[in-house]
């Protein structure tokens, strides 16, 4: 209750922060100044918040899967390749082509197909393994192996091209407008309606594999859920939002340790309330509100989360709060 009340208040509160101060009486005046102050509230900052509230959940219980899963308190959304195929998708669309024909959806629609491209991939090889470590191995080279791609496609490109590219991986949650804002959300409320049925079985896998597959649990059917339930997660967020970094690995970490359990009864709707909240606090700090200079979302993210994954890991080791 207390997690869902502070995520309301930051929401509200993001609508109002900003470059361009926005008073409250501005939503129901009728004179032209209160309409343009009704564009700017409704038509851009009221579908960044909806989508930094998505977003961050989405990233966040991605991440909760992935460590579970792999029991690695390390391991995030982007611990499977996915993000880095969106990454490579990306690249070869923005510096392989004239940087200015490229549109928003074009950006989204590479992203997604190179998600799902590796997606697909890592699905093979979890059919065919049993070991999960074997999983996890073939997708960190899957990273590598795009890293590297993509190393080689900005060596050749233009600068205007390079410059595309960057800002995407910046990462923002304002790519999405009003219209398109269902294209966002569904994947991500299909899975979010469809997570309390993983509960029971991410419980089992805490004390392992062995342990899970004892109480009639099918590991490999299990896995392979898991693993399109993050795909979904990571690449519609990878894909509206750029690579946005550090959500899906603090959130778990934050909900363990707040409170102090690692039951995904409890641990579950926390994690993705607790990534709603984290993306909104980033998104308001990365506005600098009353600026008309803003910084980037990872930026924000990285300063944010690193510190406090570090802290969370250390303490939480000592608390047995962690995996």
């Amino acid at each position: 209750m207390g997690l869902t009340l502070i995520m309301a208040v930051l929401f509200v509160v993001s609508l109002f922060l900003g470059s361009v101060h926005i008073p409250v009486t501005a939503i129901f005046a009728p004179d032209k100044l209160a309409q343009i102050d009704q564009h700017i509230l409704f038509e851009s900052r009221f579908p960044r918040a909806i989508v930094a509230l998505f977003g961050g959940s989405a990233l966040a219980l991605a991440g909760l899967f992935m460590q579970t899963l792999f029991r690695n308190p390390l391991a995030g959304p982007s611990v499977l390749g996915i993000t880095s195929g969106a990454s490579l998708a990306v690249a070869v669309l923005t510096l392989g082509v004239t940087a200015s024909i490229i549109s928003q959806y074009q950006i989204a629609l590479a992203a997604v197909i190179g998600a799902f491209a590796v997606l697909l991939i890592i699905l093979a090889v979890a059919k065919k393994f049993f070991d999960v470590t074997a999983v996890l191995i073939v997708g960190l080279m899957l990273s590598f192996f795009t890293s590297a791609i993509v190393s080689l496609l900005q060596s050749f490109a233009s600068a205007d091209a390079i410059k595309t590219f960057v800002f995407w991986g910046f990462g923002s949650f304002s790519g999405v407008s009003l219209a398109d804002i269902y294209i966002f959300i569904l994947p991500i409320i299909f899975v979010l309606i469809l997570s309390p049925f993983f509960i029971k079985p991410l419980n089992a896998l805490l004390l392992g594999e062995m342990h899970a597959g004892s109480m009639g649990i099918n590991i490999k059917s299990l896995r392979i859920k898991i693993m399109m339930a993050t795909g979904i997660l990571a690449g519609v967020v990878t894909a509206f939002c750029g690579p946005v970094a550090f959500l899906g690995l603090a959130s778990p970490h934050i909900a363990r340790f707040v409170f102090k359990s690692v039951d995904h009864r409890i641990i579950l709707p926390a994690t993705i309330l607790l990534g709603g909240i984290l993306a909104l606090v980033c998104d308001i700090i990365a506005r600098l509100p009353g600026s008309d200079y803003a910084i980037p979302l990872n930026t924000v993210c990285a300063f944010m989360g690193a510190p406090v994954v570090i802290y969370l890991i250390v303490a939480g080791r000592k608390k047995k709060f962690l995996l």
